[in-house]
């Protein structure tokens, strides 16, 4: 029977080895101010900007009319769509440098597995070699492997403001974005693209 590692007591199968074991490259990726989500926050907070420059012009002229508090807190409600737009522009990239910065991987004869540690949660998901889809190299110094796929769901809905304050209108929408997972960001990527084929393989 393999000899279990010192903290995987209770998770790693019988007989199951550790084959491989990293963590991905920190920093912020300032390369990623390229990706569709910088543009579509730019435009996010500059129109919320607009809004609020709108609404506080609004609240001037109304202000005589004893609507004074109402036309004086209502542009604040535009703050959050700044701010929403400020974290895609360049927000995101802090938060992914911190997810990175507290991520680790490891790569047994059997299984991927991702650990995490962020805002006080750990969470460790397990990848098996047969439920993996046909895995793929991004190659590179550092490069990633990627072996999985994770569905995320968003609903939106139409949003109509007014004076008086926001309502809803319209049906709401559903959108499924699909998400690669796997070790993102290694400075091994190609043995360990190497080890995961090998292994599943052999497994088959």
């Amino acid at each position: 029977m393999a000899t279990t590692p010192a903290g995987w007591e209770g998770i790693l199968d019988d007989n199951e080895s550790i084959l491989w074991q990293g963590r991905p490259s920190g920093g912020v990726l300032w390369s990623d101010l390229l990706k569709f989500e910088t543009f579509f926050g730019l435009f996010f907070a500059g129109f919320a900007v607009f809004w609020i420059y709108g609404a506080a012009s609004m609240g001037r002229s109304v202000g005589s009319s004893g609507f004074g508090l109402v036309s004086t807190v209502f542009p604040l409600f535009g703050i959050p769509f700044v701010a929403v737009g400020l974290y895609m522009v360049v927000g995101r990239l802090f938060w992914d440098a911190y997810q990175r910065g507290r991520t680790w991987y490891t790569l047994s004869d059997k299984a991927a597995y991702i650990a995490t540690e962020a805002l006080g949660k750990r969470a460790l998901k397990r990848y098996p070699f047969e439920d993996m889809t046909a895995p793929s190299l991004d190659d590179g110094q550092p490069g990633s492997v990627w072996f999985a796929e994770e569905l995320r769901t968003h609903t939106s809905r139409r949003r109509h403001t007014t004076a008086r304050g926001t309502s809803y209108s319209g049906p709401s929408r559903t959108h499924i974005t699909r998400v690669p997972v796997g070790f993102r960001r290694i400075d091994e990527a190609r043995a360990v693209f190497r080890l995961i084929n090998q292994h599943r393989d052999s497994d088959r």
